[in-house]
């Protein structure tokens, strides 16, 4: 959970500690108070939505969904309104962190409607609210502005605090995102106005409670005035945030926010030596947090705090980490993103099979209920063999429709295991591309700032090894693009090009050549052709050495010790090329898996997982095979074996 989501449950939480609106303890009795019912529905509606919350909390989105409907309905029939607007904001609000956000807004809208008629503020601020903290998440600083400003205007007087607080809070934010100082400055005295009406009185019971509202206050403003550079100030206000955080606890989070602004503010101000023991310390409490986002903030500041300290390697070593953790943050939420998707794709799919199915089924029955009233009919007016030949017609007829309904159970099966498998194969594709082609383009963005940085003076080995590290990376990268060109040739191609007349002898020897710089050097890499160097054939050169350096590539990276032999022999009009390794083979369950597209025993390793199936759909293509040879135990073999004409 981000740090921008736990303090609008924080302050949603201090928000429903007291009245909402001082309305609400006059005007908006539930019916038990009216009705003599023994139930206190102002505490019951309340006790629902902290029932919400534990489900905002947990990110139990489906869950609250359900929740939400039953809940808000018992609010409204008992005229609980301020509680009925409160769950219904967090369910929007869950859309949001969510990343639902046409849901989001569909909800704030229809809230926003609702409120308008009713003429319930209370209900207005909260559909704004949602609607500028929706437009934050989805980065539309501007749209955000324009409805948090609307929330503000909407609060209720008399209502606690805590949400007011959030939207001034996030208002400044999205300010300081498009450079709107002014509009920053206008926004913090405003707030200083309302804070003001809350001050920290020691040993109340409020007291932890307000003093997270001024460190969220002072906060705000440190990060306006770093920006703006009044150190002097922002100084100021970075020790008012700090002793409030001391009075509210000391949140390991709050604590991270004021660590990285006195990292800032001493690295602005040259004072390296005390910027670095602050860095040191928010590096200290990131780890102790487990958001991962807050170690990418420590790393960034500290790899800052570095460069401005001439301390180059250890921040470009930093850096290195800090785009690491960013790769893998990344991938995260790709991966989650897919998920959700594919549940969504699953949930549509079984809602549409099962509409079918339904159709179908009543189709049956009434069918079924038709003839079994024909039948009834033909038992009491006939009692001859007529009666036993229409039964069975009748029968035969209600059995062919049996087969069609199981024929189309079973087509709708296969068409939704090949939806399963297309989703799946998607979902490989976009996580293995993600991975494969963002690496080298990191390393390749990374080491390129490095050689341009003119402060920077590397010896001149260490410039030799970032260039090389700089051409593997766009070397690797225009492979995998090659790889997915090749195969969208393949399939978009069904004709073959002009065969040539070719010694296969050569292919061999020229196949072993290309490979040989990428072998180790334990490696022995062996000769066996068994076929005349004058032999000419007429077949595909060039596609048989695709094959052939897809097999022999795999041989090499997997072959540490030991040795790779290419052979070749003639068996009447075929090619024989085999590649055996002695490397540690593959699993007797994986024979068939490395041929299909992405597939990669070691999902850690470097390559897209296409190699094997470009080598086959070649093979195929030139009216041959490719095979692992199942027999062989000293490593692996593949076997390509493809058909010749001889040179006439």
């Amino acid at each position: 959970m981000t740090q921008k989501r736990i303090f609008f449950f924080a302050a949603l939480i201090i928000a429903l500690g007291g009245p909402l609106l001082l309305s609400c303890q006059h005007g908006t009795g539930s019916k038990a108070d009216t009705s003599g019912d023994s139930v206190n529905w102002n505490d019951s509606c309340f006790a629902l939505v902290k029932h919400a919350l534990n489900y905002y909390n947990h990110d139990e989105t489906d869950s609250l969904e359900k929740f939400a409907a039953w809940s808000m309905a018992v609010c409204a029939e008992h005229n609980q309104r301020q509680w009925y607007y409160n769950i219904w904001a967090v369910l929007a609000e869950a859309y949001v962190w969510d990343n639902q956000f046409d849901k989001a807004t569909d909800e704030a809208h229809r809230m926003q409607e609702e409120a308008e008629k009713r003429k319930e503020n209370y209900g207005l601020f909260l559909s704004y609210k949602t609607l500028g903290v929706g437009y934050a998440h989805a980065n539309n600083h501007k749209e955000a502005e324009v409805h948090l400003k609307k929330a503000i205007g909407y609060f209720p007087k008399g209502a606690t605090p805590g949400e007011l607080f959030y939207c001034y809070n996030t208002l400044c934010e999205e300010q300081l995102k498009m450079k709107h100082y002014a509009a920053v400055d206008s926004t913090l005295k405003a707030w200083q106005k309302e804070i003001d009406r809350h001050p920290v009185i020691p040993n109340d019971s409020d007291a932890a409670a307000y003093a997270d509202f001024h460190y969220s206050f002072h906060s705000s403003r440190a990060n306006y005035l770093l920006e703006t550079g009044d150190y002097q100030q922002a100084e100021a206000a970075i020790d008012s945030a700090a002793y409030y955080e001391g009075t509210a606890g000391n949140s390991v989070l709050n604590l991270i926010a004021i660590a990285q602004q006195r990292s800032q503010l001493a690295r602005e101000q040259g004072r390296i030596e005390e910027a670095l023991r602050h860095s040191a310390h928010l590096l200290e409490l990131a780890r102790k947090s487990t958001d991962s986002s807050n170690m990418s903030l420590a790393l960034e500041e500290y790899a800052r705090v570095l460069e401005k300290a001439g301390r180059f390697e250890d921040a470009l070593k930093t850096y290195h980490r800090l785009d690491e953790l960013k790769d893998s943050l990344t991938a995260i939420d790709q991966h989650d993103r897919l998920n959700h998707l594919n549940k969504q794709f699953a949930v549509n799919e079984l809602q549409a099979a099962n509409a079918q199915l339904e159709q179908r089924s009543r189709f049956t029955t009434g069918s079924i209920a038709m003839i079994m009233g024909i039948c009834a009919i033909l038992v009491f007016l006939v009692y001859n063999s007529r009666w036993s030949r229409q039964l069975e017609i009748k029968n035969r007829q209600l059995q062919r429709e049996r087969n069609v309904v199981v024929a189309q159970n079973k087509q709708l099966a296969i068409e939704r295991d090949r939806a399963e498998a297309a989703s799946k194969a998607k979902t490989a594709f976009i996580q293995s591309m993600t991975h494969e082609i963002r690496t080298p383009l990191n390393h390749i963005s990374g080491f390129t700032q490095v050689l341009a940085m003119p402060d920077i003076e590397l010896p001149d080995e260490e410039r030799l090894d970032i260039s090389q590290r700089i051409q593997d990376s766009t070397l690797h990268l225009t492979n995998i693009l090659d790889d997915l060109i090749q195969i969208s040739d393949l399939e978009s191609s069904s004709e073959l090009p002009p065969a040539k007349n070719y010694y296969p002898a050569l292919i061999v020897a020229q196949a072993l050549e290309a490979v040989s710089p990428s072998v180790a050097a334990d490696v022995a890499l062996e000769n066996h052709c068994q076929v005349p160097d004058d032999m000419e054939v007429s077949t595909y050169p060039h596609m048989i050495q695709t094959v052939l350096a897809r097999l022999l590539d795999n041989a090499a990276k997997f072959t540490h010790l030991g040795s790779i032999t290419l052979s070749l022999t003639q068996e009447d009009d075929k090619l024989h090329f085999s590649v055996a390794d002695t490397g540690p083979g593959i699993p007797a369950d994986k024979r068939e898996f490395i041929f299909e597209r992405f597939a990669k025993l070691d999902s850690f390793a470097q390559g897209t997982g296409l190699g094997l199936s470009v080598a086959r759909m070649i093979a195929e293509r030139l009216g041959g095979t490719l095979t692992l040879d199942t027999d062989y135990t000293g490593g692996s073999k593949f076997d390509f074996i493809i058909p010749i004409s001889f040179k006439s």
